[in-house]
């Protein structure tokens, strides 16, 4: 019985860790002259994980902003409950729920239910995505670009649009560009039932399947309007919720040079720009402002990834080093 409920609290403080919950959680007061590295560096805490922690739909701050900082604390530098698991010979699943639970998967879930707004910082590289298709207007021309560029991107696709061009889905799929699911038909998630969208998204996802031979892994919910509650189900699914940290706004028919300038400002290491390869009607200039993107950004020393590759060392290390600790405090 000591035992047990020796495990309970231990594995209680862990979550509460994990969840960057804890109630000494700091609040910090955005400054005129602070950016986002200016921050970063001050609380030793990476720009990803400022983002991700507050959603921030860009890189850009404002005076008066209230961001929440996230915890230092990890699994790296958490000694006392190793110590405490290892005198008492159990791991923790085993003291609180039993030897059956996977320590991996109670920390993939306790770390990966959160979305993703940003990526991995650590090097100049940005993810360019594109919504809504696909389709036979835009698309091609998009396609046209990032080849001639050699640029990789990722393409956030919805089923009804797929079951209507498929041989365009297989190009993008066939041309190394990684796609992802964007529902069926656009809904407003937080007005479906749990049920609703579970058959929403999986039946995208087996339409892309059947097209690819490659079920999606990422999605991105439509408006970029979805319950902290949804992720984690989907997360559950083995889906990453993507959203994005540079809009460039080019459904509202902006011009290019704007769309450019609105990316351009939001640049930085790790980000994700949201544009789209379709548009119902009137003004549409992504296909203008893309080669400008491209080119100006590269210049800048950027590089263009698709997202798993952006994401690709995220908390990668840390994950690593947790379970290397756990597993030798226990045999």
């Amino acid at each position: 019985m000591l035992k047990k409920i020796a495990g309970f609290i231990v594995f209680i403080s862990i979550c509460a860790l994990l969840s960057g919950k804890t109630a000494m959680a700091e609040v910090y007061e955005v400054k005129p002259e602070d950016t986002l590295a200016t921050i970063s560096d001050e609380y030793g805490i990476p720009e990803d994980k400022i983002v991700n922690k507050n959603k921030l739909l860009s890189t850009a701050l404002w005076p008066g902003q209230q961001l929440e900082i996230p915890s230092k604390s990890g699994f790296d530098e958490i000694k006392a409950p190793f110590l405490t698991t290892s005198k008492l010979s159990s791991s923790l699943p085993e003291l609180f729920i039993g030897p059956r639970v996977s320590l991996a998967k109670l920390m993939s879930n306790s770390l990966d239910n959160e979305m993703i707004y940003m990526g991995n910082t650590d090097k100049k590289r940005i993810a360019l995505t594109f919504d809504d298709g696909p389709e036979d207007t835009y698309t091609p021309q998009i396609l046209e670009i990032l080849k001639q560029k050699n640029v990789k991107a990722t393409f956030f696709v919805m089923g009804e649009r797929v079951t209507e061009y498929p041989e365009r889905l297989k190009q993008i799929h066939e041309e190394g560009h990684v796609i992802g699911n964007h529902t069926w038909d656009h809904p407003h998630l937080p007005e479906l039932s749990d049920q609703q969208m579970h058959e929403n998204i999986k039946a995208t996802s087996a339409e892309i399947e059947k097209v690819t031979g490659v079920k999606p892994d990422l999605f991105r919910p439509p408006f970029g309007e979805i319950e902290d509650r949804q992720a984690a189900l989907l997360s559950g699914q083995g889906y990453r919720s993507i959203l994005w940290t540079a809009d460039s706004r080019d459904w509202e028919g902006l011009p290019a040079e704007e769309i450019v300038s609105r990316v351009k400002q939001d640049a930085r290491p790790g980000v994700i720009a949201l544009q789209h390869n379709y548009h119902a009607s009137g003004p549409f200039e992504t296909v203008e402002a893309l080669p400008q993107i491209i080119d100006e950004l590269r210049a800048e020393g950027y590089e263009f990834v698709t997202v798993p590759k952006l994401l690709d060392a995220k908390g990668s290390h840390s994950k690593i080093n947790a379970f290397q600790k756990i597993n030798a405090m226990n045999h």
